[in-house]
């Protein structure tokens, strides 16, 4: 039995992943095949070409030692997280608008930021490496702006195909490769699970995006915007999570989206949770061959639904 990984995206909140992989090599659960989404695709890619979730960890913490002035960038850029989280697209570019003050001539530019120190980022982490060099097979998704199609990448060097997904619109500029233009594939597919549906039995989902919904206190157009959006996105994590046979979706709420300070407390937690969580994955596993690699309909999730006020 095949058994594959979606890495959902989530800005800094994506380092819980590594701590996730740590948990599941101590459980002993071999990943045959890996997709990711932004951050997802930024960890997965590393785990997929090393198969060993502390030398992940490793090589993370040096890029993060090293590039802190332009990581403080992403912190500033998106606000703290609060009790009701800011999940749509729109929402965070809101805030992000706020922040760099792009009511003015900034806004004529495609991004908010020079790519290049960002770029030393993504080859610092994959330096020559290609997907084929990737001890577990291994793509990941990204939003083609001409076609608005979702489009899968596993084939060409590492760091770009991680950096067309992780090209967070209006922040990086959309990627060009070959004819398409290229963004963030969190976009239309938070967790990128139905690109290995068809390659795996058994597909464990991680959604680091609240897909809960609140009605919010409507003061004003740009409330009404926020909350259309909300809606919109909500449909898409929700469909995102279609096809999934174990799916993991924790409580980072009270975790910044851009702070990647935190890293070891959000490592330390998706390492504790998903061991708290083996003995359900396993019993899922053994099921799924139970019933002849048929996917299982039931989600395993520990996050508390929102209730609708």
């Amino acid at each position: 039995m095949k058994i594959g990984l979606a890495l959902g995206g989530g800005v800094a909140r994506g380092l819980y992943h590594v701590g996730l992989l740590k948990a599941l090599e101590k459980l002993e659960i071999k990943i045959d095949i890996i997709s990711g989404t932004s951050i997802g695709a930024i960890i997965g890619g590393l785990y997929a070409l090393t198969q060993n979730a502390n030398e992940v960890e490793e090589r993370l913490f040096k890029i993060l030692d090293k590039h802190q002035k332009e990581l403080s960038l992403l912190k500033t850029s998106f606000s703290p997280a609060n009790v009701e989280a800011k999940t749509a697209f729109f929402e965070k570019w809101c805030d992000l608008a706020k922040e760099f003050y792009i009511w003015n001539l900034r806004i004529a530019k495609t991004s908010l930021v020079d790519l290049k120190p960002f770029l030393k980022i993504f080859r610092g982490l994959f330096e020559d490496f290609s997907f084929k060099d990737c001890k577990i097979p291994f793509s990941v998704t990204a939003v083609n702006l001409l076609t608005a199609e979702v489009v899968s990448i596993e084939s060409g060097p590492l760091y770009r195909g991680v950096l067309a997904s992780s090209s967070y619109p209006g922040f990086f500029p959309p990627l060009k490769i070959e004819d398409k233009i290229l963004i963030d594939g969190g976009v239309l597919m938070p967790v990128p699970a139905k690109i290995i549906r068809k390659k795996a039995d058994f597909i464990i989902g991680v959604n680091l995006e609240s897909s809960g919904y609140r009605f919010p206190i409507v003061r004003n157009a740009m409330d009404v915007m926020n909350l259309a959006d909300r809606i919109r996105y909500k449909r898409i994590i929700e469909e995102s999570l279609n096809g999934i046979d174990f799916l993991i979706s924790p409580n980072l709420e009270n975790f910044s989206w851009g702070d990647f300070t935190i890293a070891r407390e959000l490592m330390q937690k998706g390492e504790s949770e998903m061991l708290g969580l083996g003995k359900e994955l396993k019993a899922a596993l053994r099921a799924n061959r139970y019933r002849g690699l048929m996917p299982l309909k039931k989600f395993f999730s520990f996050r508390l639904p929102f209730k609708h006020k």
